[in-house]
């Protein structure tokens, strides 16, 4: 049975049916609040109480585009409000707000390495700090049953065919799955190295 996100490419993009096959790291994924600078410091913001933009992000990107990803996003629902969900290039989300299962009609092309994969616009009224987490999604396309037997669960990337799947490590737990890739008044979280569109170097060195 083909995983839920390549069902979703296959919809998207012209071709044939497709085997899917997964391989290691294709890139790093988090979010940040700036959609030019990804740093430590744009891994937090301290929101006043009016919609703010959080974009996710694929950097250090070690394929020539991407097709699709997935990633479920863990939060307070309660207190932090997601407005709505946008993306360039066709951008189709078939989950939700806070679980992308999404595709791209016309792929999207890194440039210096990162690319933003999507915009949420986000509302959030307090001052209590609060972590936002990125794991799998659900219905994840990893699990023990992938044919190349590799140990993962969580985000994904997809070429631009669709028919190739890679983990996608995160910028707050370069080997570990579900991490905490972004604060609101908080701290942030700690990379490696500092990112901007202009000049991505590898983070997960």
């Amino acid at each position: 049975m083909k995983k839920l996100l390549a069902l979703a490419l296959v919809a998207l993009m012209a071709g044939g049916a497709m085997a899917l096959e997964y391989g290691d790291v294709g890139c790093g994924m988090g979010m940040f609040f700036s959609n030019t600078e990804f740093s430590d410091a744009t891994t937090n913001t301290n929101p006043t109480p009016a919609p703010f933009n959080a974009y996710i992000v694929a950097i250090d990107v070690q394929i020539e585009s991407i097709g699709g990803y997935e990633v479920g996003i863990t939060m307070d629902e309660t207190a932090i409000f997601v407005l709505t969900v946008t993306g360039e290039n066709g951008w189709t989300n078939f989950g939700t707000n806070t679980n992308h299962l999404a595709g791209f009609s016309t792929p999207m092309t890194p440039s210096g390495g990162a690319v933003v994969l999507c915009t949420m616009q986000m509302l959030y009224s307090a001052a209590d700090p609060q972590d936002i987490v990125f794991g799998p999604s659900t219905p994840s396309s990893w699990g023990p049953e992938n044919p190349q037997g590799i140990l993962w669960d969580g985000p994904a990337i997809a070429n631009a065919s669709g028919d190739l799947l890679y983990t996608a490590f995160l910028t707050g737990g370069v080997s570990d799955a579900p991490s905490t890739v972004a604060t609101l008044n908080g701290t942030g979280i700690t990379a490696t190295e500092n990112h901007t569109l202009s000049g991505v170097k590898a983070l997960f060195d």
